[in-house]
């Protein structure tokens, strides 16, 4: 049987499998649990810490259009595998960082490696499921439960890393090149529509990368609703992310070790699955407003509880938190993915990556000053109120316009 662009069914459901071991691999981060803690013990500061974030952000700034061209015009298998590849380098040079500046080149190149599979990954289930019957129908309970099993890994190996850590940190970090690497053959074998060239150097002779980031512009300004949910997006996650990452040294402040520190992580993650498992279920039941109004404020209350005393209800309301976080994450994606046209899905899915870290860049080292300064409890509380600020943001909003109706597949 053949598909609408003359691949083989069982081609393309094969290709979608690999594609699914893929993102596995991008999500088995061994070291996201104590690479902050890993840092603090070869003497970085927060503030140091804060400004080699800050370079993991600058990467996608330069690189998240581009790449996201390069997707689109090249092929995203080839984007993926790139990324993949990156994480293997960022890893090693973040495991041998002696001073700031080998912290910084290790975090840009881990922030080059999400630019190139960030829209990239997405536009390729996509539109890999479009070529099939009815393909796209199943797109966002089929992202819901890749993103379900994803975060079941993330947890799993966040907590190995993190126990390995106790024992030698260049184990995490070996377990971290060796995924990069077999990302970036899983990648690489996958199955896509053929492009129209098939090098990348001609694409950029003939302008066509420049070309396609000016229609991509065009396709933005045209669209004032899609261009103020990719801005409300890339705020959301850039509080929830911060909140996320200086978790780590939160924690370890109340004296937990690195293997419990990864258990919590890990704890998280699973929480993550579970809210992702269930996003095919609410996608159909009220409006998509509502849905994301009443989401996005549980998660700012449960940041907000997250800085409080007490550790067990601090862990119960971050837990909370990303219950919300994994199932907002389907629902906006099968948002975006509708709004979008086929060859500008993943440079326009990058933006919401570029304005995620534009915002990264300067929040994440401001808010380990104030944590330095203020404390856990108060940069918790800041987090939150810039979250619980966005549904005052979309609720308004919704009102000055017509409302946002996606149509909800199942």
């Amino acid at each position: 049987m053949q598909s609408r662009d003359g691949i083989a069914t069982a081609t393309i459901r094969r290709s979608v499998r690999r594609f699914f071991a893929f993102q596995l691999s991008t999500e088995a981060r061994f070291d996201s649990a104590i690479w902050i803690i890993y840092l603090q013990s070869r003497g970085f500061s927060l503030a140091e810490i804060g400004l080699a974030e800050s370079a993991f952000h600058l990467a996608p700034v330069l690189f998240e259009l581009p790449s996201g061209s390069f997707a689109d015009l090249i092929g995203r298998r080839w984007s993926l595998a790139a990324g993949s590849v990156l994480v293997a380098v960022s890893a090693a040079l973040l495991w041998s960082a002696t001073s700031l500046p080998m912290a910084l080149v290790a975090l840009f190149l881990s922030g080059a490696s999400f630019s190139f599979r960030s829209g990239a990954d997405q536009a390729y289930l996509f539109d890999t499921l479009s070529l099939d019957v009815d393909g796209q129908r199943s797109y966002p309970s089929l992202l819901g439960r890749l993103l379900g099993a994803m975060y079941v890994v993330g947890a799993a190996t966040a907590w190995i890393g993190a126990a390995v850590s106790d024992i030698n940190y260049g184990l995490t970090f070996g377990l971290a090149i060796s995924v990069g690497l077999g990302g970036a053959w899983l990648a690489s074998g996958l199955v896509e529509q053929r492009k129209s060239a098939d090098n990348f150097a001609q694409h950029v002779q003939q302008g066509s990368i420049r070309a396609h980031i000016s229609e991509t512009r065009k396709t933005l300004a045209g669209s004032t609703l899609l261009s103020a949910m990719l801005i409300f997006s890339a705020i959301y996650w850039a509080a929830s992310t911060i909140g996320h990452l200086y978790l780590q040294a939160a924690f370890a402040d109340r004296g937990l070790s690195n293997s419990r520190i990864g258990l919590v992580v890990g704890v998280t993650l699973l929480v993550n699955a579970l809210g992702a498992s269930l996003a095919g279920r609410v996608a159909g039941r009220g409006s998509f407003v509502r849905q994301l109004a009443l989401l996005v404020a549980v998660t700012g209350a449960g940041l907000i509880g997250t800085g409080l005393s007490g550790l067990g209800f601090a862990v119960s309301a971050y837990l909370l938190a990303n219950l919300a976080s994994g199932l907002i994450e389907p629902l906006i994606s099968n948002w975006f993915n509708q709004q979008i046209a086929s060859e500008h899905r993943a440079t326009v899915l990058s933006v919401e990556s570029w304005l995620f870290s534009v915002t990264m860049i300067g929040a994440f080292p401001a808010a380990g000053w104030f944590a330095e300064r203020l404390g856990w409890a108060a940069l918790y509380g800041l987090c939150g109120g810039v979250t619980l600020s966005l549904v005052v943001v979309l609720l308004v909003g919704s009102r000055l316009r017509s409302r946002i109706r996606p149509t909800w597949r199942s």
